[in-house]
This record gives C-alpha cells, structure tokens and sequence, in this order.
C-alpha cells in the first residue's frame, strides 16, 4: 500500500563503511548524478544500485509500480471524464519504455547508467529501466512527496498529458468534430463499399464522404479504409480523410 504523502520510509542514513565501498570516482559521478535529478539521497547506496544494469531491475519492478501509481492518481484526478480505457491508453504513453529512454537520453543520464561487462551499448529498455529504478529508490529514500516532484518536473505533467490525448484521439472522433466546429455541426456518416470472405473471417471497406457543398472545397473529399470489422475500417478511413485536410491546411496536425 502507498505511504501517506507526508510518511518516510525512515531508511537509516548512508554509513561510512557503505560510503568507503563507493569508489571516489563513483561518489563523484553520484554527487553529480543527484544534482542533475535534483534530489539528495540520504542513503546513496540506493543510487548507486540503480545505476548498475546487472542489478537494477528488481529496484525498477518497484519503481514501475509508484510511476504507475503517481499517473494514475494524477490522471483520475484531473480527467474525470475519460472512460476506464482511455485512462489506461493515455497513461500507457505518458509512460512507455519508449518515452522514459527519450528522457533518459534528453537529459544525458545513460551516462550515469553503468553496464556489465561485455555489454557494448545501452538499448531502450536498459535506459527505461533505469529511469523506473531512479522513481524507485527516489521513493524508498525519501517517500511519495520528493518522488512526486521528480515525476511531474521530469516524467510527465499536464502539459504532457494533453499532447499524450491529442495524439491518442480516434480519427473519427477528430473528423466529427472538425466538421461540427468548422461547417455548422455537419456530422459525415460512413458507408459500406464492399465485404467480402466467408462470415467468420470477413473484410470490410468503409468509407466517408465530406461533399463539396458542405465543405466550400472544389471538390469532394472522400476517403476509404479496409478493416476486419466495420469499426476498424471505419476509422481508417477518417484518417484518409483527416490526411487530405491538414495536407490542404484547414485541419491542424495535432
């Protein structure tokens, strides 16, 4: 169970014979290393063990699951009007090992990370790991609080939750209300252009039509998308159209 806010874990302070067994070089790259993170450990064993990849994963495990707690919190609590499942999907990108090795790399800190021998470089998931095992010993040092600052200053805030939502927007749910802001509430409805194969394995094509007359355009943009259920085809077929209007410039990117 997550500790109240305010509640350490009341690990006892780093002692002299732990800090001997850190070379020089490697108190030095600590000491840099909490500046760059912004957060001085009582106890730098703990960082020292999430920089070695041969032993961090067990602190990363743990680590996942407060990152996953602290975005979950802050997502129920801010976007009280998405459903279960696109909670989960945007929290899912907010937090994948390809956006944590992104800010690994950003701010240099697979410099920190050290490899076991043999190993020639650092792949994405030893990066993601890495950051996760950071959460981790952040909270076993210190508690919720200095790991909540360190998660919203360098993981994920508000800012990053709503560009993560843009991006996740289903495209027929983009083309609806780009033609309800833009001509008057006009809503387009699909239809069926073909399916084809045996009923338990069908193909269906779906398309859209924005007519001419609707949008002030020369001509009508249609579009069509192939998919094992209508739904699917459906939404591939927005995105055909969605592609038209931002390659015309009426339809912003994002």
């Amino acid at each position: 169970m997550i500790p109240n806010k305010n509640e350490k874990p009341g690990l006892q302070q780093t002692s002299a014979d732990e800090e001997m067994k850190i070379k020089k070089d490697s108190l030095e790259a600590l000491n840099e290393f909490e500046a760059e993170i912004g957060y001085s450990f009582g106890n730098l064993s703990l960082l020292q063990e999430s920089r070695i990849q041969a032993s961090n994963k067990k602190t990363a495990f743990f680590g996942d699951a407060v990152l996953d707690f602290i975005v979950s919190e802050f997502l129920f609590m801010n976007y009280t009007d998405l459903e279960q499942g696109q909670l989960t999907n945007l929290k899912s990108h907010l937090v994948c090992d390809e956006k944590l090795e992104k800010i690994v790399k950003k701010n240099g800190w697979d410099d920190y990370l050290i490899l076991e021998k043999g190993i020639a470089g650092k792949s994405k998931k030893m990066n993601s790991t890495f950051l996760e095992a950071v959460v981790g010993v952040i909270y076993l040092d210190g508690g919720l609080e200095p790991t909540e600052k360190f998660v919203y200053k360098y993981i994920m805030n508000r800012k990053e939750a709503e560009k993560a939502m843009k991006s996740l927007i289903s495209p027929k749910v983009k083309l609806y209300e780009f033609c309800q802001q833009h001509y008057g509430g006009f809503r387009p409805e699909s239809f069926m252009v073909s399916q084809e194969g045996p009923p338990h394995d069908k193909t269906f094509t779906m398309g859209y039509v924005l007519p001419k007359e609707i949008s002030g355009l020369k001509t009508d943009i249609s579009g069509e998308g192939e998919g094992k259920t209508k739904s699917d085809a459906e939404t591939k077929a927005a995105e055909v159209i969605n592609q038209q209007l931002i390659q015309i410039g009426i339809m912003d990117k994002e």
